[in-house]
C-alpha cells in the first residue's frame, strides 16, 4: 500500500473512529486490518473501524463485533486500488 491508497496514521484511524489504538492493534493482532508497514490504513481499513465503533457504542460484546467483522472483511476481499480508477 502507498500512502495514496492507504493515507490514514494509526493516530488519525483512532482520532476519526473514536477507538483507542490499543482496540485497533488487537483488530490488526486479529487479522481484521491490513495496514501498511508503517501502519497506514487505507478508507476500507476506516469503515470497517467505524463498524466496531458503532457496533461497541450499541452494546453488542467485543467477541461478536471481532465475529462480525471478519465476516464483513471475508466479504469485502482485497481491495485494489485500480478500481478506484
Amino acid at each position: 500500500m502507498t500512502a495514496a491508497t492507504a493515507p490514514f496514521s494509526m493516530s488519525q484511524a483512532g482520532q476519526i473512529t473514536g477507538l483507542p489504538k490499543s482496540y485497533i492493534q488487537a483488530l490488526i493482532s486479529e487479522d481484521l486490518l491490513a495496514p501498511s508497514r508503517d501502519l497506514r490504513f487505507s478508507f476500507q481499513d476506516l469503515v470497517l473501524l467505524q463498524a466496531a465503533r458503532r457496533l461497541l457504542d450499541s452494546g453488542v460484546p467485543s467477541y461478536k463485533v471481532v465475529a462480525a467483522l471478519a465476516h464483513v472483511r471475508e466479504s469485502l476481499g482485497p481491495m485494489d486500488p485500480k478500481q478506484l480508477n
